[in-house]
């Protein structure tokens, strides 16, 4: 790799280490996990940066790879024995952990399942259908489907901490 892509690589990073991070925090909870998994999320997307022909924008192929990242991350986990707490109650961002909603919110979102942890998340990053399709590998259909399920049970979550 040459110093052109080297720095190219780096600006899509630095372009992008929010979402690399909201992400590595949604899928763990302990500090030295996060670190982990952040520092293997950045591996990947520098091991797959060769292949990455420019067929989407930068911030879809770094969602695609850190998702995937952080999903075979807990998957590893899981079969190593380690049971993992999923609730966000520390280790935050700033901006989430100020407001007490977002922190509730994003507690509930740990609570779902991997996959529809995904979808939530980009949605929530306003991504369209069609971006979230291509991100995840799934129909648009199935977005739409998985979606409007994910929000059924965050409202049936929310309605019962309410209650």
């Amino acid at each position: 790799m040459n110093i052109n892509e080297q720095n190219d690589f780096l600006s899509i990073i630095d372009e992008n280490q929010k979402i690399i991070s909201r992400y590595c925090l949604m899928y763990t909870n302990e500090l030295m996990s996060f670190e982990d998994l952040y520092q293997e999320t950045i591996y990947n997307l520098w091991k797959s940066y060769q292949s990455f022909k420019g067929n989407c924008k930068s911030s879809t192929w770094v969602y695609r790879v850190t998702i995937n990242t952080c999903i075979t991350y807990i998957r590893l986990k899981y079969k190593r024995g380690h049971q993992l707490e999923l609730t966000k109650a520390i280790n935050m961002p700033a901006e989430i952990a100020a407001d007490d909603n977002k922190k509730e919110l994003y507690s509930m979102i740990s609570r779902l399942s991997l996959m529809d942890r995904s979808i939530i998340m980009l949605w929530l990053d306003e991504k369209s259908y069609t971006e979230i399709a291509e991100t995840l590998g799934i129909s648009e259909t199935n977005v739409g489907s998985r979606l409007n399920r994910a929000k059924e049970k965050l409202k049936q979550m929310f309605n019962h901490t309410k209650n």
